[in-house]
């Protein structure tokens, strides 16, 4: 038998989720991988950089299947990727952005058939991080049009949630 000294060795970390809410992160990693179905996928995994968890990590998954597009669109655009045309996306271009994630917390049945709980980004779930990369022209920090940002005389009533109507 080994002889261990458990002095010397660090806990295992805390895998429990983190409270609901919303949390300045990093892109700290994504790998590319593909669905069951055979599409592409990026696992990514977010970084948490500021408050009481900062260090801990959040996951979530880019899927490029035509049903997803519109939410791999939402994300990129509010990590600061011009979205206005044809993009060659990689990962190199979202590593290290910083974003603000609304996390929130679901329940789930493990492989042994016990009740557990995890981390989940929501559709719209990203926002523009302070101090994060430029956003398209005409987008505010959420990627939506504002009264500011709006084209002036426009015609459109542009409501409290950014919304033209």
């Amino acid at each position: 038998m080994p002889k261990i000294d458990f002095n010397t060795i660090e806990d295992a970390e805390d895998y429990s989720p983190i409270p609901e809410g919303k949390y300045a992160c990093r892109m700290a990693e994504i790998e590319e991988a593909r669905t069951r179905n055979g599409d592409e996928m990026w696992k990514l995994r977010l970084e948490v950089v500021e408050g009481p968890h900062a260090g801990r990590y959040l996951f979530d998954n880019l899927v490029f299947s035509q049903a997803a597009m519109k939410r791999v669109k939402l994300i990129c655009s509010r990590l600061g990727i011009d979205v206005s045309g044809e993009v060659d996306l990689t990962p190199a271009m979202l590593k290290g952005r910083p974003c603000r994630v609304a996390v929130e917390t679901e329940e789930y049945e493990d492989h042994e058939g016990r009740r557990r709980k995890r981390n989940v980004v929501p559709f719209a779930g990203y926002e523009r991080a302070a101090g994060g990369q430029p956003a398209a022209a005409g987008a505010s920090a959420g990627g939506k049009a504002t009264q500011e940002t709006a084209e002036p005389g426009g015609g459109e009533d542009i409501g409290e949630d950014g919304l033209p109507f």
